[in-house]
């Protein structure tokens, strides 16, 4: 956020001029003079009441916000939801990108305890907490349910809800040989791959359908491990009629080799994603997905890690209900 001194040069007028301005008094200050400051004040939402409260309780009026993949559309929305939210209540918003690194991680989190940070929202599926977060004396707000049951305060997308809709839309479509994709280790909102074969395994022995190890697939939930999902795929003999993909990335790439390899996809099989990012409705077949409300997600966040700097008790760790989007790349069986 931008001091006196800021405002002072970027209207090219003097720090007294723009204190006069914004404490309202008019001696000694030219018209011209007066609406350069108003504009530029307006132009970068600077808010002096903001900045006197800040000086007072000595906070810093930033947010650490850290997510694995900036050039993923998912993360992309939710950094959009929490800074419109942290915008509009006057905080500036530090974005990490850290490629899924844990050192990356951990060298925000010092950044936040070294510039104190007034609050940390990040999503760190490996991380351990409590040695990471020994020393800030902040809120946090994690992205993501981590399998771990631990004491922060979580945002995310009810998984087990988001399983069971692909997988019950799947069987309306009158499949019953269903493939599942579980990430390698945890997927991008830190969920324990296990919690999503359970749910998998669950459904499929409520609905009387066979569970067999050779319709589960363990591959990177990106592009390139949808690429080795239809690679693995076309390797088969015995083929299930559809797939759920671990998320939308993973159906698109599998779209893309599978078509390669003269698989039509839904005519051959079926697949359906998870998160409704951009690209999933921009190739052909279009991906039906189960969508996850991404930038509110990012908002919801952002208002709990508000909730507790202003002192509130009772925060609570929130999932949001997903949705299906069917478009394309499922098919009904006859």
């Amino acid at each position: 956020m931008d001091s006196i001194i800021d405002i002072a040069r970027m209207a090219d007028v003097s720090k007294s001029t723009v204190s006069r301005v914004l404490a309202g008094t008019t001696y000694g200050v030219s018209d011209k003079s007066r609406e350069k400051v108003l504009a530029v004040v307006k132009h970068r939402h600077f808010v002096k009441n903001r900045v006197a409260s800040a000086m007072r309780t000595k906070r810093s009026l930033t947010i650490l916000l850290v997510v694995p993949d900036i050039t993923n559309t998912f993360w992309a929305e939710v950094a959009r939801g929490a800074q419109n939210v942290f915008d509009e209540a006057g905080y500036s918003v530090f974005l990490g990108n850290s490629d899924r690194q844990t050192e990356r991680e951990l060298r925000y989190i010092r950044l936040a305890r070294e510039n104190k940070a007034d609050a940390v929202m990040i999503n760190a599926p490996e991380l351990n907490l409590k040695e990471a977060f020994a020393g800030l004396n902040c809120p946090v707000v994690l992205l993501g349910d981590r399998a771990d049951d631990c004491s922060y305060k979580k945002v995310g997308t009810d998984i087990e809800k988001a399983m069971r809709t692909a997988l019950d839309y799947l069987v309306q479509k009158k499949h019953t040989d269903i493939g599942f994709v579980s990430p390698l280790r945890l997927d991008t909102e830190g969920i324990d791959r296990n919690k999503r074969y359970v749910v998998y395994k669950d459904f499929m022995e409520q609905k009387g359908l066979a569970v067999r190890d050779d319709r589960h697939f363990n591959v990177q939930l990106s592009f390139e491990g949808g690429i080795e999902l239809a690679r693995l795929f076309i390797r088969m003999k015995d083929k299930p009629s559809a797939i759920v993909a671990g998320n939308d990335a993973v159906a698109i790439g599998f779209i893309r080799e599978a078509q390669k390899a003269g698989v039509r996809v839904p005519q051959d099989v079926s697949i359906i994603g998870l998160d409704d990012i951009e690209t999933a409705a921009m190739i052909t077949p279009a991906v039906t997905t189960v969508a996850k409300p991404k930038r509110e997600i990012g908002a919801t966040g952002a208002r709990m890690i508000l909730d507790m700097l202003n002192g509130k008790k009772n925060v609570v760790s929130t999932f949001l209900t997903p949705f299906l989007i069917e478009r394309e790349s499922v098919a009904e069986l006859k």
